[in-house]
């Protein structure tokens, strides 16, 4: 459980925490705000209310444990390399066909990648997964990590129109959990 922590901590130092901001902020704004443009407002607030705690509890506790209970060092390695591919894999693919729910902030500064680009992400995404986990298991794990994802994204257009840079944080922390759970069932 020590190692596992260790290896989701490593993997929050080396991103920022970025991913687990966005989360916590899409968590606060959807289960604290009462209309879209509210909702926004919260989001782009950077104190931490309850709904982002709990969110930032759940997708720890989860990424740990499944860690842990996996066990061996190089199926936790291999897991972490499918669970990152898949889950940074995604965000192209979003970026480029999902609508901007604003015209400012990190998601609309940072562009719309081509359609080339976001497929070649995907495809590099995949075969990533599938070289570290095996075809069987890696197609599993894409299919429902990918699915999170997309029900992520799919509750950002119904509240607030569209993907933020939180919104990409949130999808990204959703695939990379649904990933490793999925590869924990199957062990």
């Amino acid at each position: 459980m020590l190692s596992a922590l260790v290896a989701v901590g490593a993997t929050i130092l080396a991103t920022g925490g970025l991913h687990e901001d966005g989360l916590a902020d899409v968590a606060d704004g959807f289960g604290g705000g009462s209309g879209r443009d509210r909702k926004l407002e919260i989001m782009r607030d950077s104190a931490l209310g309850s709904y982002g705690a709990m969110a930032l509890f759940l997708t720890l506790a989860v990424r740990v444990v499944a860690l842990a209970m996996l066990g061996h060092p190089e199926l936790v390695a291999l897991a972490l390399i499918a669970s990152h591919a898949a889950a940074r894999g995604a965000l192209p693919a979003v970026m480029a066909w999902a609508p901007l729910a604003r015209d400012d902030g990190l998601a609309a500064g940072a562009g719309r990648p081509t359609a080339g680009a976001a497929g070649l992400a995907l495809l590099l995404a995949a075969l990533a997964v599938l070289l570290a986990v095996g075809f069987g298991a890696g197609l599993l794990a894409l299919l429902v990590g990918w699915l999170a994802g997309a029900l992520v994204l799919a509750q950002a257009r119904r509240q607030i129109g569209g993907q933020t840079g939180d919104v990409l944080g949130a999808i990204e922390q959703a695939v990379e959990g649904a990933v490793l759970l999925t590869l924990v069932a199957l062990r």
